[in-house]
């Protein structure tokens, strides 16, 4: 486990047991929301399966889009308290909702899309708003067509004055953590590659 700050990380593989321990350990009561952004689609996730078999070893089709999906749930449904947003791709979006819905803990589930930037264009993606357990049902629709880091923004507005941790399954290079820091929030992550953790934390560092 690595601390920086107040904010907790595990690095390595999302579905290894020392994610759910580092949470189980730290927040045994539980986070209060996750905004969080899961590989989709086949060149994320190749990309992922090749960073899994470059740090640990391990074969690179050891997780596959489905079965990630359930990790994800699996982590949110046990993990988080109220509110969770996953960033994922428009096309991939129906499967890991359908898992969500059958998902006791999970009240609600909103669905808008959004852009995000590749190169010099803005390409369509989605977030996906889950109410879980006894919070009040949101209408999150403030949130469609908002593009880039816009969304997490007005999210970390919402909450702010209310919530103070939240889990982000997938550190990458930073990008949501240092908003999330900006804003006050404990973040509590885990992230595959050593080295684009190390990234990540250099922005909340400085």
């Amino acid at each position: 486990m690595i601390k920086v700050k107040n904010h907790l990380f595990t690095q390595g593989e999302i579905n290894d047991v020392q994610v759910d321990k580092m949470l189980q350990k730290t927040y045994p009561n539980g986070i209060d929301i996750c905004y969080t952004d899961p590989p989709w689609g086949t060149g994320n996730l190749k990309y992922w399966k090749t960073m899994n078999a470059k740090m640990t070893g391990a074969d690179s089709g050891l997780i596959n889009q489905f079965e990630l999906e359930d990790r994800v749930v699996q982590l949110i449904t046990s993990h988080v308290n109220n509110y969770a947003f996953i960033v994922y791709g428009v096309r991939e979006a129906e499967s890991i909702i359908a898992k969500l819905r059958e998902n006791k803990k999970v009240k609600d589930v909103q669905y808008y899309e959004k852009t995000y930037p590749s190169g010099n264009r803005w390409l369509k993606n989605c977030v996906i708003c889950v109410t879980l357990n006894d919070a009040p049902i949101i209408d999150f629709s403030v949130l469609e067509n908002k593009k880039g880091l816009l969304g997490l923004k007005i999210v970390c507005e919402m909450f702010k004055d209310k919530y103070n941790t939240c889990l982000e399954l997938f550190v990458g290079i930073g990008h949501y953590l240092k908003v999330l820091d900006e804003y006050g929030f404990v973040v509590v992550g885990n992230e595959l590659n050593k080295k684009r953790l190390s990234t990540a934390i250099s922005k909340i560092e400085k």
